[in-house]
């Protein structure tokens, strides 16, 4: 089935699709970055690693706000484009693979967990590619559920 898929205006390197999975449109989305094409109830909040770091520290108040606008929306769901262990430590060890450095893992691990308890789905997709075939899915199952 073939989904029509609105991407926010800000995306910089926004996901794609075959065209047989989706038509893409780009417009401005009042929350979110991916979204059903009409669908103002539900979109997917796309982050990369340094981007979700930020947002749960000096952000946190803006993101709140936009959490408090996704009120009543049947899930919240913001993808990260990385591995959670980015945020911890590579197999190397040479530690974060972040800038945040003051950002301490048990620090992110609160915030986490802050926003399982406000019902937001954060998923550590790995990269790009996997985090556009998640969303994919999600936005299916979201159009399934309409």
């Amino acid at each position: 089935m073939t989904l029509a898929i609105t991407i926010d205006t800000r995306e910089q390197r926004p996901w794609s699709w075959l065209p047989s999975e989706a038509t893409v449109t780009v417009a401005g989305l009042r929350t979110g970055d991916y979204a059903i094409t009409g669908d103002d109830g539900f979109a997917i909040e796309r982050k990369s690693l340094d981007d979700f770091l930020g947002t749960i520290s000096s952000g946190w108040d803006r993101f709140t706000r936009e959490l408090w606008r996704m009120s009543g929306w049947p899930a919240r769901v913001v993808i990260v484009e990385a591995d959670v262990a980015a945020v911890y430590f590579e197999a190397s060890g040479q530690g974060p693979q972040h800038r945040h450095n003051l950002l301490t893992p048990s620090f992110v691990a609160k915030r986490i967990a802050e926003l399982t308890m406000r019902n937001v789905s954060v998923i550590f997709a790995g990269d790009d590619q996997r985090a556009s075939r998640i969303a994919l899915a999600i936005l299916r199952e979201r159009q399934r559920q309409r």
